[in-house]
């Protein structure tokens, strides 16, 4: 059973956020942004900070519209998805099944992602964007190859 994806992105600029998210999309989605230092290029806009700092969830479409612009660098992310949010605190794979999230997204060292999703058309959609944009060393999360402790940005 496959519990979610890795691969690597390219360590620059871009919008890659919106290239592994592309047809993950629906109205009623709202994504809380747990742990984020993204850049964009015009440093005016939010200090600098692709997400708003002072507010940590988003709606579908504030959310689109953010990642669909042109060019940010992505340091380190940890975000999640959800239909209906609710108060249990995710930090590790177990509390991510036990609760109503149906997404995370962790990036660490500027490159490195990992995603978790219970919806296997997810998954499937973000495997293949992922091949789409030619990023790299593609695999599947299985139970076998699990290795991540806690769900954190900081750590594996």
């Amino acid at each position: 059973m496959n519990l979610g994806i890795e691969f690597k992105i390219p360590n620059k600029y871009g919008n890659h956020l919106k290239q592994i998210l592309t047809n993950i999309d629906r109205e009623d989605y709202m994504w809380n942004i747990t742990e984020d230092e993204v850049y964009i290029a015009d440093n005016i806009k939010n200090s600098g900070f692709l997400f708003p700092q002072e507010e940590k969830t988003l709606s579908n479409a504030e959310f689109i519209d953010i990642i669909s612009q042109e060019s940010y660098y992505i340091v380190f992310l940890n975000i999640k998805l959800y239909v209906k949010e609710d108060n249990i605190v995710i930090n590790n794979y177990e509390d991510f099944v036990k609760s109503s999230c149906i997404l995370v997204l962790l990036i660490t060292d500027n490159e490195f992602v990992e995603i978790y999703s219970k919806d296997t058309n997810i998954l499937k959609t973000i495997y293949n964007n992922a091949v789409e944009n030619n990023f790299c060393n593609i695999n599947y999360i299985t139970e076998k190859n699990f290795k991540r402790k806690e769900f954190s940005a900081y750590s594996d």
